[in-house]
């Protein structure tokens, strides 16, 4: 186990920036996350630890060292990829044993390992089968154990999961989880899946266009995302985010987009231009008696009726949709008139020309 340090890593192929300046500690035992949408470098900067890129600029450290010009095979690090990557004319146990072998492990040494990782990922009855002969979940098995008995100071994950079915998708994300609490395996896992990151990681890292825009425990990324891009990022559904003009009345803000008006209490200095965020959860369908800040009315966009709950997009003016979440079943048409309104302390308000967080009202 150690620690894994970016000290303004980055990667330029040609004129095209990958990863810029990023820099992120991961602690020893920790399960870091990163994730982004495509080309936002996130499988990137794996393949810059792992050293199957190297470095423009910057330095990496696993444990007290740096590994710049260290090759791949001497950084002491498993890697589990999408397609699993396992060899088609070996059997799992085969598989499993071939790494040990190459590093000149002694068989005993070789089949204790096997045998206990085999025995902990459930697949001994699996070991004299070929790849061929196991569902996408088996192979998936095996390629965990493959890294598993190199017992490495660093878990490396591209996307493992993105081949299986949502079912299986679910239940390997525990198991993953699981296992790396188990070995307590300092492990850093690529996924452009949001719901991957929040419920696996201790940490979540959200990068775009090759930056590292917040880095944080899952909690702290919903409940205070540092701009825009994040805030809508994290989430199913994402937040609704709608421009406002605010003026200050006293200790009210009034807020405006077109012939929408919002007046809200305020402590503190807002800028005249902004953006107004709310989560699903905190935007209900309008009671008086429910203390929240409101009225708004909206036209529905849609219906999207889960049974636990109904989530319903609506339009309060052009270009202004908010998503409003209902328990249980409701019953809407589109085109109709809703009134709703915001749980006090919920709204987010972002800087219109930054995209940065400022406060909540």
């Amino acid at each position: 186990m150690a620690p894994v340090s970016f000290d303004s890593a980055s990667k330029r192929f040609g004129d095209t920036v990958a990863v810029s300046e990023l820099s992120l500690e991961v602690a020893d035992g920790e399960f870091m996350v990163l994730v982004g949408p495509s080309g936002s470098g996130k499988t990137t900067a794996l393949r810059l630890l792992a050293g199957l890129e190297a470095l423009s600029g910057g330095h990496i450290r696993i444990g007290e060292r740096v590994v710049d010009d260290v090759a791949p095979r001497e950084r002491d690090i498993a890697m589990v990829f999408q397609d699993y990557a396992l060899y088609p004319q070996m059997s799992v146990r085969q598989n499993l044993a071939f790494g040990l072998k190459i590093r000149k492990l002694d068989k005993a040494e070789v089949d204790r390992r096997v045998r206990e990782a085999a025995a902990f990922l459930d697949i001994e009855p699996l070991l004299a089968r070929k790849p061929r002969q196991l569902s996408g979940g088996q192979r998936q098995r095996v390629a965990l154990g493959r890294a598993l008995v190199r017992e490495p100071q660093v878990f490396l994950m591209d996307e493992p999961l993105s081949n299986l079915d949502a079912k299986l998708r679910a239940q390997t994300r525990a198991e993953i989880k699981a296992l790396q609490r188990r070995v307590s395996t300092t492990t850093v896992y690529v996924t452009h899946d949001q719901v991957e990151a929040m419920t696996m990681g201790d940490r979540i890292a959200i990068m775009r266009d090759g930056l590292l825009e917040q880095v944080g425990d899952p909690d702290t990324v919903y409940e205070r995302p540092a701009n825009t891009f994040v805030a809508s990022f994290i989430g199913s559904p994402a937040m609704s985010l709608v421009p406002f003009s605010a003026t200050r009345h006293g200790d009210d803000l009034e807020l405006a987009h077109g012939e929408v008006r919002l007046v809200v209490p305020v402590d503190g200095e807002v800028p005249d231009e902004l953006v107004l965020g709310v989560r699903p959860e905190h935007a209900l369908l309008w009671d008086a008696d429910a203390g929240l800040v409101g009225p708004l009315e909206g036209s529905v966009d849609y219906v999207e009726a889960l049974g636990r709950e109904t989530f319903i997009g609506l339009s309060v003016a052009p270009g202004a949709q908010f998503v409003v979440e209902a328990e249980g079943h409701v019953r809407a048409e589109v085109g109709e008139t809703l009134r709703f309104g915001v749980r006090p302390g919920r709204l987010h308000v972002f800087d219109a020309g930054s995209e940065q967080a400022l406060t909540r009202l």
